[in-house]
């Protein structure tokens, strides 16, 4: 089940491909490998997009939440009803 972030609270595209981009060429010129990846990755994109890709994840986990809280009352009644 794929949810995505509702319109109104996404970050443009090309700014969060422009510092994906960035971010990444920048981890690969300082060396950055493993575990270290990510959190750099999501610490340069959030500086670069001026906290919009931030606004953008937390809105993503939120709107989660609220579908996943939706589907289980959802099955939870299919169950009751049987």
């Amino acid at each position: 089940l794929g949810v995505p972030v509702p319109d109104h609270l996404a970050a443009e595209g090309q700014l969060l491909e422009d510092a994906t981009r960035q971010a990444v060429d920048e981890s690969m010129q300082q060396g950055i490998k493993g575990n270290e990846v990510t959190p750099f990755l999501l610490k340069r994109i959030n500086e670069l997009t001026g906290g919009e890709s931030l606004r953008t994840n937390i809105a993503l986990i939120k709107h989660n939440a609220e579908v996943g809280a939706q589907l289980a009352i959802h099955f939870a009644k299919l169950g009751a009803s049987k």
